[in-house]
């Protein structure tokens, strides 16, 4: 099972789902399990809507876009221009 929820949306996640837990405690339990399973999704890194509807937010699941060559060079970042 491979991870379809990159850093930023676990982040969100995690956070959306404290504040639904603790809420739960002053409107009722049954928000509270729907809490636990967003971090639960946040936990584990993958959610099974995002799968069903083949969505991706983690950043290593991006298309790369071709360039002129037909081939994609990785950046290799600052130290490339240090020669």
């Amino acid at each position: 099972m491979k991870s379809n929820i990159g850093k930023t949306d676990r982040l969100i996640r995690t956070a959306f789902a404290f504040i639904i837990i603790f809420g739960s405690i002053y409107i009722g339990g049954v928000l509270a399990i729907l809490g636990i399973v967003i971090l639960l999704t946040a936990v584990i890194g993958w959610c099974p809507i995002y799968a069903v509807f083949r969505l991706c937010s983690s950043k290593e699941h991006e298309e790369i876009p071709p360039n002129t060559s037909g081939e994609h060079l990785p950046r290799r970042g600052p130290r490339r221009w240090l020669k």
